[in-house]
């Protein structure tokens, strides 16, 4: 297993075709925007989906409410797997639902230990990035993302955060700091 986290670049396009399809044919209630981005991309052959996404790293020509944001794809032997979304800095909204991290893993690769890894290597990123700790939130009825937070919330001495009820669903949400304690001391 060769599995990282990189910026999105062309040399991944064939597997995110492939990713695109499986996504189109099993759609999630999950779906993260960053994903939905990549979808909508494929029609234009991804011709302004790098430079936007660059953009919104440096946050340049943010919408209204948004903060800056990198994206990052989880590969696997130059194989895409998934879509990670790390949030430079929170807005109340954010510190309510939605966090510093989103992710989703497509479909063939659901089950695999991915978000795991995948969410451990965003940590190194937000680290990196002097984010010291970070918030990752589900919809309660999303099991399998949140046992994954919790995993790395408890390796990772983080702590539950009180959920959020909006409208009809509850936001689970964890505190995950990013670095474990004797990175500090080393």
């Amino acid at each position: 297993m060769n599995l990282k986290l990189v910026k999105p670049d062309k040399k991944y396009l064939p597997s995110i075709y492939e990713a695109i399809a499986e996504y189109k044919s099993a759609p999630s209630k999950y779906e993260i925007s960053a994903v939905e981005k990549m979808i909508a991309a494929e029609k234009d052959n991804f011709a302004d989906y790098f430079d936007t996404i660059q953009k919104n790293s440096l946050g340049i020509g943010l919408n209204p409410g948004y903060v800056p944001n990198t994206v990052y794809w989880l590969v696997n032997n130059n194989q895409y797997i998934g879509t990670f979304d790390l949030r430079h800095y929170l807005t109340p909204t954010l510190e309510q639902i939605g966090g510093h991290i989103a992710y989703q893993i497509r479909p063939s690769a659901q089950r695999k230990g991915f978000a795991y890894n995948g969410l451990k290597l965003c940590l190194e990123k937000a680290h990196d990035m002097n984010i010291e700790q970070v918030l990752v939130t589900c919809d309660a009825e999303n099991i399998a993302s949140y046992g994954v937070m919790h995993k790395v919330m408890l390796e990772m001495s983080g702590y539950e955060a009180e959920p959020i009820k909006k409208h009809d669903l509850i936001e689970k949400r964890v505190w995950i700091k990013t670095h474990r304690p004797s990175d500090k001391d080393g």
